[in-house]
């Protein structure tokens, strides 16, 4: 796939982006695309999405168990989303592989997409509120050692679920349309979806933010093996000493993340990963056009 690898710098770009993935739950799947493209110099796009998605999958792998223990996981809306990213995922691999083969094709779409990532970073730390309002949240059930999350009742119109004292209700079929949705977005750009899925259950299902991680990365690990293998069954091809040291990279960041979390900055560190994301994200979709017009190379 490529003729060298610097086994070094893939261990340190791969622990970076686990440490990332779990520290600030998001865009571990751009950041590996963006080590595929620029800095290991991968030029076949569907190989990029399939060993973004093989990453991916090894973090979620280790998020889902870690909050599974911390009962933050709501089950039925993880599955449900999980159940409508099969045909999405499906469709937009194929689609994808199909007709965004190229990086010439490919790096403008996830370009694009790298921008409306940073923008949301860079706009959720304008507000303080719902960072305060999580915290109290985690203080509130730290005092009663565990969540008391339930699921009450099921039937085909309607899903209950109780926490904290409060009552969630939703329709079965509203997420699994989202599921549907948002995997055809993320396994044609070969990314996890999860700024996208996270919104949506927030804004559209109002889910405590709290369970909002954990269940959508459930609902990323279905669409990750659904994905990554479709990549694979089409003939998309990978590296395997390259991604054998990403994968223990990630693995060893992912886990790692957790513990440092504690003396990390977490707002600096959204603020400069924002930053980071935007200067990618124009480089990807502006970057031939400026680099024609004034003759500055950005990435």
């Amino acid at each position: 796939m490529i003729d060298e690898v610097n086994l070094p710098l893939a261990f340190l770009w791969s622990l970076f982006v686990g440490l990332i993935f779990s520290t600030v739950g998001a865009a571990g799947g751009i950041l590996a695309g963006v080590g595929h493209i620029s800095v290991f110099g991968i030029s076949q796009a569907n190989t990029v999405k399939l060993m973004n998605q093989i990453l991916i999958l090894t973090s979620t792998l280790i998020a889902v168990p870690s909050y599974w223990r911390q009962r933050r996981v709501v089950v039925v809306l993880g599955l449900l989303l999980g159940a409508g990213s099969v045909a999405g995922a499906l469709i937009g691999s194929t689609l994808s592989y199909r007709f965004l083969p190229d990086l010439k094709s490919y790096k403008p779409l996830f370009g694009l997409f790298t921008l409306l990532v940073a923008f949301k970073i860079l706009n959720d730390l304008l507000g303080s509120g719902s960072r305060q309002r999580i915290q109290q949240l985690e203080g509130k059930i730290g005092s009663r050692k565990r969540s008391d999350l339930r699921t009450q009742r099921i039937s085909h119109s309607s899903i209950e679920f109780t926490f904290m004292d409060e009552a969630y209700r939703f329709n079965p079929l509203t997420p699994v349309f989202a599921g549907f949705v948002v995997a055809v977005v993320s396994s044609a750009l070969g990314v996890g979806g999860g700024f996208l899925l996270v919104p949506f259950m927030v804004s559209a299902m109002g889910i405590p933010m709290f369970l909002v991680p954990g269940t959508s990365a459930l609902a990323i690990l279905v669409t990750m093996i659904v994905s990554g293998g479709n990549y694979l069954k089409m003939g998309a091809g990978f590296d395997p000493l390259l991604l054998g040291v990403e994968v223990v990279g990630v693995l060893i960041g992912s886990l790692a993340g957790p513990h440092f979390s504690g003396f990390l900055k977490e707002k600096k560190l959204r603020l400069l990963l924002g930053l980071l994301l935007l200067y990618i994200g124009v480089g990807y979709t502006l970057g031939s056009f400026i680099q024609r017009v004034l003759g500055i190379r950005i990435i």
